[in-house]
């Protein structure tokens, strides 16, 4: 794999050069070279507010990871091999604590290859692995771009379940680059695993075939409707612009007061086909100015749609709105509103068909909205806005509710669970039905409310040693846009933070579980697993509330003696693997939950019986982790199957002959708890006499 770098020198001559993935990470890491980079990033702050180019930008050269491009005869660009990468870009970086924090995150998805800070400081770089359904790599310019748009949009739409909002809309080319940075402490993953694009995805949001020009390409993650509503408004925008040009002429940009009118007039015509006031801005912004003038724009539409809004006021004098009517009609312009029930908070989004994914609605959101209202014209304080926000009047929200519906009825019929179950190689026979049974639990978890008498009461426990993609294959277990619902970083010895984790997430992974002592696991841990809801008081709160539990439990260790709970360890489906997992491709996540939601309908079941639940008692014997005193009775006792072989012994009498051989080195804190062990040894048989419990044992000779 080698990427292309241009530089352009002095005379503006492009010098193309290539350079392999793993030198251009060397380089990323140690390229000081002049200090540009850090004078690009120690000068942009002013340079910005002065609006001035930074001098030596020149002697940054752009990379393209997608493609490796060759200079041709005519001195043009040519496509010469594809790279199966996007770039994406995350912003909102303010330090380099934060920039660490994203890479991290980044890094945790199978599929990114590489991540570092931008030229800039104020963005990450990701570059992710794509590939195809079929496999086939692009072999012109044509088909680079074709994959790649549809890269790129399936891409962002995998990695916004981590950073929401975050993702820099950014041209969707195979020729799309970055400025050459430096990042001291790059992170990449030469094994990464490509993301397979499925062939469905939508483009119709990259360009719009009623135009002559293609519009700026832009993607974020939206609704398909969205997509079509966009192009609908786009062609009549262009019927706008064409009415008023004929009607006034040019745009008069040698006469602001004539380009005002004009601008006006446009504004007038958009209000006449029912643009919102949103979607106008959002247009005429797209078509006419940058960025930095929003405000000018905001002002023009603004004007016009108030002016339409007093008019029908004093048309109809029923159509004056209370103060708090004024605040939530500006709101509702500007902005939609939704509160996500999972994660107990509102979100919010632009209120236009090109969309940017949700985003809380946090102390910094409240106040810009307020002064929005202010600068429009609505006397509103950060008070209102929240009395808005956090009300009823806002339409709930379950990420989880939506996901299901969009995948129930759509199972093909293929047993696609068990199908997964199999890439985990394991001797064990009975893990295909174990593992199916449990899949069902963990999505009939998700459906629950806090009137369930049961929760997901079992945890499959993968164990083999490390780099067999344990932690890789428990996380593809969710889909992309359920990923938020992801942990492995949970410390159970916190009770309240466990309880309120399981409320939110939706697979709880207890990594490293021989890391959790065995009075958690006999304990705290066994208790928590059977819960059909948690109780938990928010922050601030006053009361202790009950919430549905979400989570359902799945382990991974790299030890084999790791239940430590006497009774048998039944709440664990622990498998040894006997190879690594196939983590090659990506599940079939619509139908692997079409064919959950098929089973669960028809009443199939997502618990263990009796027969069942002796059988996974049984093979878990293997993983028990004995106590020393345990240990010591087996080197001197066995159990017995009935009196012929065997006597019946109480446990003072067991406990003092295995004292008289082992002597000093055998500690105990009670009688009682020996007994107790002896009580849960399998398959011991004890009976109830006048002097005590009796258990049925045989002396090792």
């Amino acid at each position: 794999m080698k990427v292309t770098l241009i530089r352009t020198d002095k005379k503006n001559v492009p010098h193309v050069t290539t350079s392999t993935i793993e030198k251009l990470i060397t380089r990323i890491q140690t390229d000081t070279k002049q200090q540009t980079v850090q004078d690009l990033r120690r000068h942009l702050p002013m340079l910005v507010s002065l609006g001035w180019q930074f001098k030596d930008m020149h002697l940054l050269p752009r990379v393209y990871p997608a493609v490796e491009l060759t200079k041709a005869s005519n001195g043009d660009l040519a496509f010469k091999n594809w790279n199966g990468l996007v770039l994406l870009t995350i912003g909102g970086i303010d330090d380099c604590e934060t920039a660490e924090q994203v890479k991290t995150a980044a890094m945790a998805l199978p599929s990114t290859l590489a991540a570092f800070r931008g030229s800039s400081g104020k963005t990450v770089k990701l570059l992710v692995r794509i590939t195809s359904v079929n496999g086939q790599e692009p072999t012109t310019d044509e088909e680079a771009d074709t994959l790649y748009q549809a890269g790129y949009v399936f891409a962002v739409k995998v990695y916004s379940g981590l950073f929401h909002g975050q993702i820099v809309q950014q041209e969707a080319s195979a020729k799309a680059g970055f400025r050459m940075t430096l990042d001291e402490r790059p992170c990449f993953h030469p094994k990464a695993t490509p993301l397979v694009v499925p062939d469905e995805i939508d483009l119709s949001g990259l360009h719009n075939p009623s135009m002559d020009t293609p519009v700026q390409k832009k993607v974020s993650v939206q609704r398909k409707t969205d997509y079509s509503k966009y192009s609908d408004y786009e062609y009549l925008y262009r019927s706008a612009w064409e009415q008023v040009r004929e009607k006034m002429g040019s745009r008069f940009d040698d006469d602001p007061h004539r380009e005002e009118a004009f601008l006006t007039e446009l504004a007038r015509m958009l209000r006449q086909f029912d643009f919102p006031e949103e979607e106008a801005v959002l247009h005429m912004r797209s078509h006419l100015w940058t960025r930095e003038e929003d405000a000018h724009i905001r002002a023009i539409v603004a004007s016009v749609y108030t002016e339409e809004e007093k008019g029908k006021q004093q048309s109809n004098p029923l159509r004056i709105r209370s103060h708090q009517q004024q605040i939530i009609d500006f709101l509702e312009s500007r902005y939609v509103f939704r509160y996500n029930t999972v994660m107990g908070y509102s979100e919010y989004r632009p209120n236009n068909t090109w969309v940017q994914p949700y985003q809380p609605v946090d102390e910094r959101v409240l106040n810009q909205m307020a002064i929005e209202c202010r600068l429009a014209g609505v006397d509103a304080w950060d008070k209102d806005v929240l009395r808005y926000v956090r009300s009823a009047y806002v339409p709930t929200y379950n990420p989880v509710d939506e996901y299901l519906s969009q995948c129930r009825g759509k199972w093909d019929g293929k047993d696609r669970i068990r199908e997964l179950a199999r890439r985990v190689p394991t001797q064990n026979s009975h893990w295909e039905d174990w593992f199916y049974t449990w899949f069902l639990g963990m999505v009939r978890q998700w459906r629950s409310s806090i009137y369930d008498r049961y929760g997901n009461q079992v945890a499959p426990l993968l164990i083999s040693r490390q780099g067999w993609n344990k932690s890789t294959f428990i996380q593809s277990l969710l889909p992309p846009e359920l990923q938020w619902g992801y942990t492995n970083q949970l410390d159970v010895s916190e009770k309240r933070q466990t309880l309120q984790a399981m409320s939110q997430f939706l697979l709880i992974n207890l990594d490293e579980f021989n890391q959790i002592s065995p009075t958690l696991q006999q304990g705290f841990l066994k208790n928590i697993i059977t819960l059909p809801s948690v109780k938990v008081k928010r922050p601030y709160g006053k009361h202790v509330e009950p919430f549905p539990r979400l989570a359902s439990f799945i382990a991974a260790t790299n030890q084999t003696d790791v239940l430590t709970d006497p009774s048998g360890g039944r709440r664990f489906l622990s498998v040894e693997l006997s190879g690594p997992i196939d983590v090659s491709h990506r599940p079939n996540h619509e139908q692997l939950f079409a064919q959950a939601l098929h089973a669960l309908d028809h009443h199939e079941p997502h618990f263990f019986n009796e027969e069942q639940t002796q059988q996974i008692m049984e093979s878990n014997r293997q993983y028990q982790l004995l106590t020393p005193v345990e240990q010591y009775f087996n080197d001197y006792f066995e159990v017995a199957k009935d009196e012929s072989e065997g006597q019946y012994l109480m446990a003072s009498a067991i406990f003092a002959h295995i004292k008289k051989m082992v002597g000093a080195d055998l500690r105990l804190n009670s009688l009682f708890s020996f007994g107790r062990t002896l009580t849960n040894m399998p398959e011991m048989i004890k009976k109830r006499t006048k002097n005590g419990t009796e258990y049925l044992v045989k002396m090792r000779k």
